[in-house]
């Protein structure tokens, strides 16, 4: 089963601006949840952020979270 990973960055200054949180997803799949919480890890390593800023979720192919760095729902993953 292939799973997908939203990484959210959070608001930021750029020159002096706010500008928006922006989400989007990793673009390959992944047949694991442990790979894609691997690959969602090294990416956020990688943005120059503080990584406990930024999230990341992993979803089943159906659309349900299955792993994040947040809580998740009661009945999810």
């Amino acid at each position: 089963m292939p799973y997908t990973v939203e990484i959210t960055t959070p608001p930021m200054q750029i020159d002096g601006e706010e500008q928006a949180v922006r989400m989007y997803q990793l673009p390959d799949p992944f047949g694991t949840p442990a790979e894609a919480k691997d690959a969602a890890v090294a990416h956020i390593a990688e943005l120059g952020l503080d990584p406990a800023s930024v999230l990341y979720t992993v979803f089943d192919r159906e659309g349900a979270p299955v792993a994040s760095n947040v809580a998740l729902p009661a009945g999810a993953g």
